[in-house]
């Protein structure tokens, strides 16, 4: 890859990813592939090199619709635009100084120096203490305590890539490289943030929302919508099958205490019946320990009776302010509560905490649940992005 010298890239780090054996470049194709789906309709060109992938734009590029799209992508630790240089003491020095020189708001910095090619004849200890003296020259305080920004140089066999400041990643794993998800979604804070998790993991989402309405428009014109549209600014691709309640609900509701639990059981063998058509391998939900009556061990252990796939539960230790941080963070949390004729709300009382696995069997084979999920399945209308 040929870099000139005083040339602006988008410098992207891949973080987990480098941890990886065998397997790496494997994730890091698939990172490739969602980065230009998330980019599709911008200008760009995406190369990769060494342990880190370059984005060049050009002048049709919008670069902050760009910067702010790449901050989405699982699989990215770190995203920087930075100015490259010749690897030599010299080339970084002159480009650090013209850099600093440019930003006359900083009075303080911290200087960061990382050399992968280790034949040059200069250490990242060099280029640190080069830069320091650059930086008092210019009256700029280098400290690693109580500064303002911090200057990052990266040196290869090809090219030094010398930024200030920078911006966090999401982290995590490219969606695809974990499989499929079957994700239980609601209308509420908790199971977009499980969803983010899902996805943050590596896993594709297959959503399923139960909702209370005459028929699934009047659900898909309401805001579960929304909350996929912001859920796909992280990926764009997903599957959905919105399911009306009613033929649950027209079987449970003589159940009186038990109807939370029931419908928790009911859920679950839906996603397990969903992850069987879509491939999925693991069920995913918004559920934290005690936050309601179904969310006691006793009932979580029922709910789950007989299902064989793994149900992961990411928020099980959140209490709900680090759930509507974290929801705030994605921006689903403004959208998640307003109102809405949410099915996981029923208001029944006094509903059993401590449920016996056996007794919830019982009766959901009263109800005849596999002939239920058949036909809520049926009556789903199915839709894909």
């Amino acid at each position: 890859m040929q870099f000139k010298e005083n040339e602006t890239l988008i410098v992207l780090r891949f973080g987990e990813l480098w941890l990886k054996g065998r397997n790496r470049n494997d994730y890091i194709r698939r990172l490739v592939k969602n980065i230009k789906e998330q980019l599709a309709g911008e200008h760009f060109t995406l190369e990769r090199h060494f342990d880190r992938l370059i984005i060049r734009t050009n002048k049709k590029s919008d670069n902050d619709a760009i910067l702010s799209k790449l901050k989405n992508v699982f699989g990215i630790s770190r995203v920087e635009v930075a100015v490259t240089a010749k690897p030599t003491l010299a080339g970084i020095s002159a480009a650090a100084k013209k850099m600093l020189s440019s930003r006359k708001e900083i009075k303080s910095i911290r200087i960061n120096s990382h050399r992968s090619y280790k034949l040059l004849p200069f250490n990242s200890v060099d280029v640190v203490k080069r830069l320091r003296e650059i930086a008092e020259k210019l009256g700029i305080d280098p400290t690693t305590k109580g500064y303002q920004a911090e200057l990052n140089v990266s040196v290869t066999k090809d090219a030094a890539f010398i930024s200030i400041d920078g911006q966090r990643g999401a982290g995590g794993l490219p969606v695809g490289t974990s499989g499929k998800a079957v994700i239980l979604l609601s209308g509420g804070i908790d199971s977009p943030v499980a969803a983010w998790y899902a996805m943050k993991r590596g896993l594709e989402p297959v959503y399923i929302h139960l909702h209370a309405f005459q028929d699934s428009k009047q659900a898909l014109d309401g805001k579960v919508t929304e909350l996929f549209a912001i859920l796909s600014s992280f990926y764009p691709h997903y599957r959905a099958y919105i399911m009306p309640s009613h033929l649950f609900q027209a079987s449970s509701f003589k159940f009186g205490k038990y109807e939370l639990v029931l419908l928790k059981a009911f859920m679950l063998r839906v996603a397990e019946r969903v992850a069987t058509k879509e491939g999925a391998k693991v069920i995913f939900t918004g559920e934290s320990l005690g936050q309601v009556a179904s969310q006691t061990p006793e009932n979580l252990s029922a709910e789950q009776y007989g299902i064989k796939l793994p149900v992961l539960r990411p928020l099980i230790g959140y209490d709900k302010e680090e759930i509507i941080k974290v929801a705030k963070a994605i921006g689903t949390f403004d959208v998640s509560i307003r109102p809405y004729r949410d099915v996981c709300s029923i208001k029944s009382r006094n509903q059993k905490l401590n449920s016996k696995e056996e007794k919830v069997e019982e009766l959901l084979g009263k109800m005849q649940i596999k002939s239920i999920v058949t036909r809520s399945l049926n009556a789903s209308k199915l839709i894909t992005a």
